[in-house]
């Protein structure tokens, strides 16, 4: 792709691939509370990244009514390797925690500690006996050494309580909510006097100002090791990133490379909802823009090495990372948090290992949102070049994207331009009856990101709109996605949280687009629509009222992007996907649920979101559920292409089709389907359908609604999973958990495989601990006809 050189003196990231800096981590792909019980999010997001530490409450904790320690081992037990740091704390129910005092505290901790010491849980928990002591109970930060002697004692008593009920199990401390020079030494002293430094130490980098700070910090930190003879201990920031990060791949890029280069673990902040980790899994089988980010930092294999960015210990600015795998002969780059254009460098690439030729390829991972669902990593660029010195222009970046570049040896065929894209802010463009706010700035971190850091609320008056003046580069199709949110309709009209609407009017013509709930006012999603424009001009309004009626509802609006519409396969390349024994495992991606052509293998195995391996014959059509699907193959040279196919029509059945019994009913819903849902009014309830099938594995699409919460906390949303035990023919086919759809009127979807007889089957739904989801429909289609 040819552009015009660059100015002198452009920004340069330089990779210098001749001075490894150790094995990759994947430290910072942790998260507090990212996983709410065993399947939120579903393994076809988690087995993708490598976790090495997850942060939890004690079984039973009342915190919030999820995270239980045992149950998400069990989700770290499939997925890797990784470790469940038990918050001991949270089994108060209050935040900040009760102060019932010391003594009561370890009475609980007889408790709720030796219940969790299974064979299931045997070198997989780590202990945390306080969280945030500067504020919480002990008020450290006051400095007074009256009180770091009181939270030492305390410290002194836990320790030695908890290995005694826990032989073996290691603690991590003390857990501040910051750095804290000036108590850490005392901390640090006394615990090596008394028998009871922490295996861990952990504190929690929780400002805009730790992307300039953290370096210093953990400096800092080894020097107080060395000049008291301690060895060095494993570290955690068990609690990193504010709202204004989470989600946001160009964020996201810049925590992950200092981490990464100071070899510690950390763990994404927990602000909102548990189960979506930490905004990286809008639903549990849909990944958005940081799930790709995670997914490709994890996917960054050997030795990690030095990276100069031109502004180190600066906030928001160019940072990034980099790795060299020499046995699978690839190296990576991730880089981001930048507008200005920028060089990035390669040196040090052995000419006589890697051939005289080296392909690098750029590829975009795009923010969108913390609710939108978001396809592979878009390739926009190739550069051919002698490795000893390659250079890799980034013209006009997006600082929310991130930037992905992959290098492998000799001369790829090149990628075509990539499909044409703009984006139109919404504070940008002509506003009638709105309000401009500002959001997700350095100066206000815990405020959540938006495109150009504002929106545009308030947009429920009858003359609301927000007019947006667009280019096109040619006439054609185009993809419409509108960054928005939305939490609840305003007025008569909304007696109860609901999706909302809007007009899009594009070139003077109309239409309603609908609106799914977010979590909150703030927390982005997208719609999309297909639309038809003209060359050059052309005018898409969004407003509350035009010819065809009123909207209902109300939505903030952030932005809009306009993709040129392309047909082509999507490929996914054998050289960065991940090993399995003998073979490989390609995350495929759906937009939406049907069959697909899969080319590049003869045969594989779905790993369906149960786990289940399928075998699939890859010369005929699979349906693939929306979301990531994960195929195994053996091990294969070239790329699998992905091309949506047509396929056999899914059966459906409507939820006032369904059988039901117990205290099962059938429910008005005017959101629904077909107007009505299966409502549940206690245990014992069940539903069943009946359909006529092949022999052979199909996919079940459960269309549900769940809005169950918790108490609830400040800044917490305590979404509660309810359970679903589905049986075939009589038989146990697994219990499901639905999470939380953020209101009784939204629907999302479970996709499960099945395994059906010839003729007809029963499968029925049910809890026998208490009600399920409210269901709103079924479809089952075959897997591979």
């Amino acid at each position: 792709m040819a552009h015009t050189p660059f100015p002198q003196g452009a920004a340069r990231l330089t990779a210098d691939f001749a001075a490894p800096t150790g094995p990759v981590l994947h430290g910072a792909a942790g998260s507090l509370y990212g996983v709410s019980e065993d399947g939120v999010p579903g393994d076809e997001l988690l087995e993708a990244l490598d976790i090495t530490t997850l942060a939890v409450k004690p079984d039973g904790g009342a915190q919030h009514p999820n995270g239980d320690a045992s149950s998400v081992v069990q989700v770290l037990r499939r997925n890797g390797n990784g470790l469940a740091f038990v918050y001991l704390q949270d089994l108060f129910a209050k935040w900040p925690y009760e102060d019932v005092g010391i003594d009561l505290y370890h009475e609980k901790l007889y408790e709720f500690v030796p219940p969790m010491l299974t064979p299931e849980n045997a070198g997989r928990l780590v202990w945390v006996p306080f969280n945030e002591p500067d504020w919480i109970w002990y008020g450290l930060k006051e400095n007074s050494p009256a009180k770091f002697d009181r939270f030492l004692a305390d410290w002194i008593t836990t320790v030695q309580l908890l290995r005694g009920l826990a032989p073996g199990v290691p603690i991590a401390g003390p857990n501040e909510a910051y750095y804290h020079p000036e108590f850490l030494p005392h901390f640090l002293r006394r615990t090596r006097d008394t028998g009871t430094l922490p295996e861990w130490m952990a504190w929690h980098e929780l400002s805009p100002q730790s992307l300039a700070e953290f370096r210093g910090h953990h400096a800092a930190y080894r020097g107080l090791e060395r000049s008291l003879g301690i060895a060095p201990r494993r570290l955690n920031i068990d609690e990193y990133g504010n709202n204004r990060d989470l989600s946001v791949p160009g964020q996201l890029v810049q925590w992950a490379a200092m981490f990464e280069e100071a070899k510690v673990h950390a763990d994404m902040a927990y602000w909102t909802a548990a189960g979506g980790y930490s905004g990286a899994a809008p639903q549990p089988n849909v990944p958005n823009g940081a799930w790709w980010f995670l997914k490709a930092y994890c996917g960054m294999t050997g030795q990690t090495v030095r990276v100069t960015p031109p502004h180190p210990n600066t906030v928001d600015t160019l940072q990034g990372l980099a790795s060299l795998d020499a046995e699978r002969r690839t190296a990576q780059i991730l880089v981001g948090g930048t507008v200005e254009d920028f060089i990035v460098t390669a040196e040090g690439l052995d000419p006589e290992f890697w051939t005289d030729r080296v392909t690098a390829t750029v590829h975009r991972i795009d923010w969108t949102g913390y609710e939108g669902s978001a396809g592979t990593p878009v390739p926009i660029a190739q550069v051919v070049s002698d490795p000893a010195r390659l250079e890799i222009p980034i013209y006009g970046p997006d600082r929310m994207a991130a930037y992905w570049i992959t290098v492998t040896p000799g001369e790829a065929a090149l990628i075509g331009p990539p499909p044409w894209k703009g984006h139109w802010d919404a504070e940008a463009a002509d506003i009638t009856s709105g309000q401009i706010t500002r959001h997700g700035n350095a100066d206000d971190g815990n405020a959540f990101a938006a495109s150009g850091e504002h929106d545009v609320s308030g947009l429920n008056l009858s003359d609301s709109a927000v007019v947006f003046q667009v280019e096109a580069p040619e006439a054609g199709e185009y993809d419409l996605a509108v960054f928005y949110s939305h939490m609840y309709g305003r007025g008569a009209e909304a007696t109860e949280p609901q999706p909302a609407q809007q007009v899009l009017t594009v070139n003077g013509i109309e239409r309603f687009v609908d609106y799914p709930s977010t979590m909150n006012w703030q927390h982005r999603s997208i719609v999309r629509e297909a639309l038809t424009l003209r060359a050059g001009a052309n005018t898409v309004e969004l407003s509350k009222s035009g010819a065809i009626g009123t909207a209902r509802g109300e939505v903030a609006l952030d932005k809009i992007e306009l993709t040129e519409r392309s047909r082509g396969p999507v490929s996914y390349e054998a050289a960065f996907a991940r090993l399995h024994g003998e073979g490989l495992v390609f995350d495929l991606y759906a937009a939406d649920a049907g069959y697909h052509r899969i080319e590049g293998a003869a045969t594989g195995c779905l790993a369906g979101p149960q786990n289940q391996d399928v075998p699939v014959d890859l010369t005929r059509p699979v349906f693939l559920h929306a979301g990531v699907n994960r195929l195994r193959t053996a091990m294969i040279d070239g790329p699998i292409l992905l091309t949506p196919a047509t396929g056999p029509e899914p059966i459906e059945v409507d939820a006032a089709e369904v059988s039901r019994t117990g205290g099962s009913c059938l429910v008005v819903n005017d959101f629904a389907n077909r107007g009505h849902v299966i409502g549940w009014n206690g245990r014992g309830a069940s539903a069943a359908i009946e359909v006529e099938t092949r022999d052979g594995p199909h996919v079940l699409l459960v269309s549900y609604a769940n809005d169950e919460r918790g108490k609830g906390h400040e800044y917490n949303i305590d979404i509660v999973s309810r359970p679903c035990d589905i049986t075939v023919n009589g038989k146990d086919a697994g219990r499901y958990p639905m999470r939380g759809t953020w209101t009784w009127n939204d629907f999302w979807t479970y996709p499960v495989i099945l395994d059906l007889s010839e003729g007809r089957n029963t499968i029925a739904f049910g809890n026998a601990d208490g009600p399920t989801a409210e269901f709103e429909r079924f479809r089952i289609a075959p897997l591979n006809p």
